[in-house]
Order: structure tokens, then sequence, then C-alpha cells
């Protein structure tokens, strides 16, 4: 099935949204985990390191990150919403839940807990690319922009890997202790038939 036929006649799903006419330079392995209506499924094996500090190694442990692993066993499930894509990820035993949304003409926002991070999204050769622009704490209707001197940092990117396969990295960094969280590798979306994208955003 198509991602046209999944997603029917609407007037753009998220991302296409943020990108603009830069979403039909992305992969369509790419586009089809962010266009449809629908849930999109997919799973795999990465490879998930923390940092090489002990005070790195609390923190991950404290915010019950993914555990390091060679081969982790990785479930992801993208729920789209009516205001943006819900994101649960199973690594083992871990999970880690966050929603997406826009936040304003041109930025992807992204939620975990009280933490919010905020995007700018590029394609490149056909790869998803996020360019963190702030970071910034929410509680209730309160926001705080964090300095970046203390922010955390997430820098991540989707690539295609295949005609149902794409290969994610994320990095996650906590000045100034370095890296907390790395996590790459490739996963399969769970799709029958060829994948195709059909429309443009409107």
């Amino acid at each position: 099935m198509s991602i046209a036929d999944l997603r029917g006649r609407d007037p753009g799903p998220l991302y296409a949204r943020l990108l603009g006419a830069s979403w039909m330079q992305l992969a369509e392995p790419v586009r089809f985990v962010h266009s449809t209506e629908s849930t999109v499924r997919a799973r795999g094996r990465l490879r998930i390191a923390h940092g090489r500090g002990p005070l790195a190694r609390v923190i991950a442990g404290l915010l019950r990150l993914p555990r390091a692993s060679d081969a982790a066993e990785t479930r992801l499930v993208v729920t789209s919403r009516a205001d943006g894509e819900d994101w649960h990820r199973t690594f083992d035993d871990r999970c880690l839940d966050t929603r997406q949304y826009q936040a304003d003409e041109r930025d992807l926002a992204e939620r975990i807990g009280v933490l919010e991070f905020r995007f700018r999204l590029d394609a490149s050769e056909g790869s998803l690319l996020f360019r963190q622009v702030e970071a910034a704490l929410v509680l209730g209707s309160v926001r705080v922009r964090l300095p970046a001197a203390c922010a955390p940092r997430v820098d991540a990117r989707e690539d295609p890997a295949g005609a149902r396969r794409i290969r994610v990295h994320v990095h996650v960094t906590l000045p100034p202790l370095g890296s907390v969280l790395t996590y790459d590798g490739p996963i399969d979306l769970e799709v029958d038939g060829p994948i195709g994208v059909e429309e443009t955003p409107a």
C-alpha cells in the first residue's frame, strides 16, 4: 500500500508542513514514518551507549534511559494525531515516550516529561536532519528557556537504508558532562507491499 492510500487527502502531515518544498527531497522510507494518519510500526536492533564518565552513567540510570547494549531489541510506534505525533520507543525492557508537535511556523517541538526540545528540520540527500535550536523547561503554562551552556542537546538524523528500512542516529549530550546517550542502527518498517509516496504536501 502507498502512503497516499493510508492517509488519503488531508492538509499535510506535521513534518511535511514544517519542511515545505524540502519534504519531497526525503527518501520514501523516511517520509513514510511521518506521513500517515494511522500508526506506523518498526523494529530492529540498535546499539546503545552511555557516556564514559561515572556521573553520566548515574544520570542515565536515574532517568531510566535505555540500557547500554550492542543489540537492543527495539520497537518503534509512531501515532499521528491532529496536533502532532506520539512516539513510543521500547529498548529491551525500557520505554521512552515523547510527543512531537509544531512549535511555530518552522520548528518541531518534542516533549519528554518537563523538557521540551525544538528542532529545525532539514532534508539532505534523502536523509532527515534534526538541528536543535533550543531547549526549555515546561511546567503547565510556564515555559523557561534553558541557557545553551547548561541545556541538554540532541543531535539526530534518519537515513534511508533500504526499501523498507531506515537507519536512525540519536546522540544526547549534557554540558559540561559531554555524552550521556547514543543510540543508532537500522530499523525495519512493518508494512505490507511496496512503499510509495504519491502526493506532495498541500
